[in-house]
């Protein structure tokens, strides 16, 4: 449970318009500010207006009894069950009570606030949201909340119409001050709220939001379709639909809340008048598809709907109990054998009895939701054969309209009998156009000059051949006189290092007599020779 200090911490580090400067302000009286200071006014004004909507949505303000409880949509209940809403602000002196301050007492403008709030629609008064028909973002459907309604509701139109919040000057201003004593009479008596019940639109929006996402990937009609109570008993989970991924306040007192049954009952009032995500008819909701036709199987709640959805409940029963008796037989499991350590016999004797009628009653449990889920199985199969058929018919009707487009078979062989008919005029004008009668390829042409054009360019080839394989010889021999040089120069040069200088004509000569004498030897040797091999041989 939140001290007032808590509130107030939370607010402060939650709300930019909170802060502890401006705390003064903000708990003081300045509904006069309206007219001498209309900036002051709006801003003391939005800061409240945030706040009240952050305090309820974080569980910090504590648990109301319930004034109205909506039966069947259209008649209420009055209920005196105590809890915490998280869509539902509770005005009156407990709301009073529970944000005063040690330092700076009670917010003696929070009546003022709540006006302002409720005519600019963040709060909205929980019967007459219960009771709307049209959506509340309608502006026409204001004027059906008027009848039974506190003056705090009713200020909207006469705020419209100039009573309040006039513009103008004299009349005008007097009025406006007059109807705002009125309100502030009616509201407020000895700085007391009147004990209304106000739903807050920007929780309600959020969880909603939530709701959306987590169902976004729903298909099939077991995952689409609920009883009330069944819807309830799943949405109302701790964080099934507020929590810290769906934009919880930070440092909220109720980290993973559950929601209370008047928050189910506005949120589906809001879900299926104001948002269109489901259609809800008092016993089964029905998530909307999300194209879905208003008249369309989506739109309304089918007699396949409601046994889906009974079914649904009774498996989420069966399987609740079957957990129950499981654990149960577990617990008889312990308590017999603490009996037997005891050597207690009557307890264990007992305990196993208990244990064995247990067993037979989870079994039979187990039966029963084995046959359902099978049935279960069975109609979704079946859903899934209407969803196979329909696409299916669906597919027909567009392949019968493809084909009545191209004509049918009548038509498609009438357009290829043409088109071939095109072809084959197409082959044979392309035949007349390559008559050898009318082309150019019925030129005579005469063979021997070709002859002698080709020998012409091959004597050509030839020359630029022979020339090319003449320069590379020239190029060769001319590098090879080049090494000898080279050669020589080297030989001349290492002489010369070891202190010889030849004569380089008279080595030349040497050279020449040396070769002329060794070529002279060899002939003189060779005649020999031949001279030798001219005798007789000897007589053996």
């Amino acid at each position: 449970m939140s001290t007032n200090a808590q509130r107030i911490q939370f607010l402060i580090s939650q709300e930019d318009g909170f802060n502890r400067s401006r705390l003064p302000a903000l708990y003081s009286d300045f509904r006069g500010l309206r007219t001498t200071n209309p900036e002051g006014y709006a801003a003391n004004v939005a800061a409240w207006r945030r706040a009240l909507g952050s305090l309820v949505r974080g569980g910090m303000l504590p648990a109301a009894a319930s004034i109205l409880a909506p039966s069947k949509r259209k008649s209420f209940t009055t209920t005196a069950t105590a809890a915490r809403n998280f869509f539902v602000l509770t005005a009156g002196q407990p709301l009073l009570d529970a944000l005063q301050s040690d330092r700076y007492g009670r917010p003696l403008a929070l009546d003022a606030v709540i006006q302002e709030a409720v005519n600019e629609r963040d709060l909205v008064p929980l019967e007459a949201f219960l009771r709307a028909k049209e959506s509340i973002y309608n502006r026409r459907s204001w004027s059906a909340w008027a009848v039974g309604l506190p003056w705090h509701a009713l200020s909207w139109g006469l705020h419209r119409l100039g009573v309040i919040e006039g513009n103008g000057g004299g009349q005008a201003q007097q009025n406006a001050a007059a109807g705002q004593a009125v309100a502030f009479s009616a509201i407020q008596s000895r700085g007391r709220l009147a004990p209304d019940q106000l739903v807050v639109l920007a929780n309600v929006e959020a969880a909603a939001a939530a709701f959306a996402d987590k169902t976004a990937d729903a298909r099939s009609p077991f995952e689409r379709v609920w009883s009330v109570t069944h819807f309830k008993r799943i949405f109302s989970a701790a964080g099934a639909v507020l929590g810290a991924d769906s934009g919880l306040p930070a440092g909220s007192a109720i980290q993973q809340p559950r929601l209370s049954d008047m928050d189910l009952n506005v949120l589906l009032a809001f879900m299926s008048r104001d948002k269109n995500l489901v259609v809800f008819d008092g016993h089964v909701v029905k998530l909307r598809g999300q194209s879905a036709d208003p008249n369309g199987q989506d739109g309304i709640i089918t007699e396949e709907d409601r046994a889906v959805a009974q079914l649904r409940e009774v498996i989420d029963s069966l399987t609740h109990q079957t957990n129950v008796l499981s654990k149960r037989i577990d617990d008889l499991t312990v308590s017999t054998k603490e009996a037997v350590l005891r050597k207690n016999r009557v307890s264990a004797l007992a305990a196993l009895k208990q244990k064995k009628q247990t067993e037979a009653a989870l079994t039979t449990r187990f039966a029963t939701l084995a046959q359902l889920e099978a049935t279960a199985a069975q109609i979704e199969q079946a859903s899934g054969q209407i969803q196979v058929v329909q696409a299916m018919a669906a597919s027909a009707d567009a392949l019968k309209s493809l084909n009545a487009q191209v004509g049918g078979a009548e038509g498609v062989e009438d357009v290829v009998d043409r088109l071939r008919d095109q072809m084959d005029a197409a082959d044979e004008i392309n035949r007349i156009l390559v008559d050898p009668t009318t082309s150019a390829s019925n030129v005579i042409i005469d063979e021997t000059e070709i002859d002698d054009e080709l020998a012409a360019l091959e004597k050509e080839e030839e020359r630029v051949a022979e020339a090319a394989a003449a320069k590379v010889k020239e190029a060769e021999d001319r590098k090879k006189e080049e090494a000898q040089k080279a050669e020589a120069e080297e030989t001349r040069k290492r002489l010369e290092a070891a202190g010889i200088i030849p004569d380089n004509d008279k080595v030349d000569q040497e050279a020449k007599g040396a070769q002329a004498a060794l070529e002279d030897e060899t002939t003189e040797s060779l005649r020999n020779l031949s001279l030798n091999t001219e005798e007789p041989l000897p007589a053996s």
